[in-house]
């Protein structure tokens, strides 16, 4: 056809086309200007060529020139991490081949000042009616920013946040790993220690509780320290730790770093200018106990921690399965403890305080027990530990005065003023900390109505000496009402000598170790012996706790001890035992 022919004018020009490309122009035009002001970076791939063709802007993501890339698919794939180059090699050919309908993917490339950047891909093919790719386009955009947002969103939620190390989530993945591997290979063992440490509450009241995370840290750090690096420490949250330890013999091996971490814990951490000393109670549970999930082996080494913190605190205990089935069980303890009162499973006994002039009963010193519906009388060396972590001390703290001070209300009911007996009640640090304490004290005593000064709180010299001011302060608010205050379990503490004449005390009660050996131990003799001229040299009366037969009732009394108690005199027993006791008058 001419373009006579085709009618549209006598120019040879066919207006059509013209208009075409006006069209064309002007498409490229928009193209290039696109490309100018987009944010991705293009690429364009002759296949039969092997060239790539990259744009201005796919270069100055990876900093360089315009001039400083050819066009050889090299100076893109070199570029490509190590450890992601065969993954995008091997989505390109499964792409290519028509393995794959799509071709998208992140990956990092390194940058000019040799830095990696996280690159998302994305490419279409041209093909012929055969399917084979003559043309492979795309672009690239640049999502380090959001990478590593990513990255810190996943490390925070598998890391404490304060320490840094893992927490609960990415131990127990990393347990569950092993527990898959073992499946696989049977000789797979491995171990978990539960760490919680000892007293971690003295020293955020104290301290403080920036000192307190302070010490956590320095805590954490220190166990990394003292494990094979391709082992685990984790923060479980609290002052709670646990290491998952990897291709161990047994349960032994285990135990000798447990003892080795405990030795390492023996030398002082610094808290700005102060040394402060540290201990753990450590339960173990080893692989050996065929565990399903990893929920059960960490169950297990907690409560082989709570046996060790029972025994004594800075222990070590390799779990049992007789564990599982004792009286302690940990959070079921916890919360039928806070269900204990309302249940009246509390009760008070007494245990008599005797005058060691005329042998006669003096007062009593009030002890909670808590007898359990199912389980029976359970030992306040569980279950105190247990209140002052929760913070249940308190409340049991407030009931506790408030059945005391009604008890020696009745009890004093009809005595003259010369016959009063004394109460004695034990204050832990944390209720002695509270500020709201003497303000309870006064609500306990105004709905009791009874004499103040009948009221002696026994607080422990490790206790006083948290806070030496602090402690003059709130006993200076207690002796202003009359009340009396006893140093409980003197001698085992760290009381200073000097601070000890400025407190406004009115008794030294002398531990029961010392008690316990003095007929045998010279040294315990001369400790008494000590304590005692201390104390009345400063005016103060003694009471001597433990003893528990005639001969140490003798010593006592030959070396001015004034008061007693233990089971030679009585067990603590309850009201109505009491009761009896104050009705019978007995001499001792």
């Amino acid at each position: 056809m001419t373009n006579e022919d085709s009618g549209f004018g006598q120019l040879g020009v066919n207006p059509l086309s013209e208009q075409n490309a006006d069209k064309t122009e002007r498409r490229e035009e928009r193209y290039s200007l696109a490309l100018r002001v987009a944010n991705d970076g293009l690429w364009e791939w002759d296949l039969e060529k092997n060239e790539i063709s990259y744009s201005a802007k796919w270069k100055s993501m990876i900093g360089f020139q315009d001039d400083e890339i050819g066009q050889s698919p090299n100076e893109w794939f070199e570029r490509i991490h190590p450890e992601d180059h065969d993954r995008v090699e091997a989505l390109i050919n499964a792409y290519l081949d028509g393995t794959t309908s799509n071709f998208e993917i992140e990956y990092r490339i390194n940058h000019f000042n040799e830095t990696y950047r996280w690159m998302q891909a994305k490419g279409l093919a041209i093909r012929t009616s055969e399917g084979k790719a003559t043309m492979f386009a795309g672009s690239q955009t640049d999502v380090t920013e959001r990478k590593l947002s990513e990255e810190q969103l996943i490390h925070d939620a598998l890391h404490d946040t304060l320490t840094g190390i893992p927490n609960r989530t990415l131990l127990l993945d990393r347990i569950r790993q092993s527990l898959v591997r073992r499946q696989r290979y049977p000789k797979t063992s491995f171990a978990v220690i539960f760490i919680d440490l000892d007293r971690f509450r003295l020293v955020n009241e104290s301290l403080g509780h920036v000192h307190g995370d302070e010490l956590l840290i320095l805590i954490a750090q220190r166990l990394k320290e003292n494990i094979p690096i391709s082992d685990t420490v984790a923060r479980l949250g609290g002052d709670e730790f646990s290491i998952f330890l990897q291709d161990i013999e047994d349960a032994k091996d285990a135990l000798n770093i447990a003892e080795t971490i405990q030795t390492t814990f023996s030398k002082p951490f610094l808290l700005g200018n102060r040394e402060v000393f540290a201990s753990a109670s450590m339960g173990i549970s080893h692989s050996d106990n065929n565990y399903k999930n990893p929920e059960e082996i960490l169950r297990d080494s907690e409560l082989a921690m709570y046996r060790a913190k029972r025994d004594g605190k800075a222990q070590n205990i390799i779990f049992e399965k007789k564990l599982r089935h004792s009286n302690l069980s940990p959070i079921d303890l916890d919360t039928d403890l806070r269900r204990a009162l309302d249940r009246n499973e509390m009760e008070l006994h007494y245990q008599p305080i005797i005058s060691m002039r005329d042998r006669t009963i003096s007062g009593f010193e009030a002890l909670l027990r808590w007898r359990h519906r199912t389980r029976g009388a359970i030992s306040p060396n569980e279950f105190i530990p247990l209140a002052e972590e929760t913070g249940l001390i308190y409340e049991l703290g407030q009931w506790v005065l408030m059945q005391a001070c009604e008890q020696i209300a009745i009890w004093n009911q009809n005595k003259n003023e010369e016959e009063q007996l004394e109460i004695s009640i034990n204050l832990s640090s944390r209720q002695f900390s509270d500020p709201n304490l003497v303000e309870g004290i006064i609500g306990n005593i105004k709905e009791s109505g009874f004499n103040a000064e009948c009221l002696k709180l026994e607080i422990t010299e490790s206790a006083l000496m948290q806070n030496a001011q602090r402690s003059v302060n709130m006993l200076n608010q207690l002796k202003n009402l009359n009340i009396k205050v006893c140093v409980d379990d003197f001698g085992t503490g760290y009381s200073s000598l000097s601070y000890l004449h400025t407190f406004p005390i009115d008794t030294l009660k002398i531990d029961r170790s010392f008690v316990h050996d003095m007929s045998r131990n010279y040294r315990n003799m001369e400790i008494i012996r000590t304590i005692i001229m201390l104390a009345h040299n400063l005016k103060l009366d003694v009471i001597a706790e433990g003893v528990e037969t005639a001969e140490q009732y003798a010593q006592l009394s030959a070396l001015g001890c004034q008061f007693a108690q233990g089971f030679y005199f009585a067990r603590p027993v309850n009201k109505d035992d009491a009761t009896l006791l104050i009705q019978q008058n007995q001499k001792w």
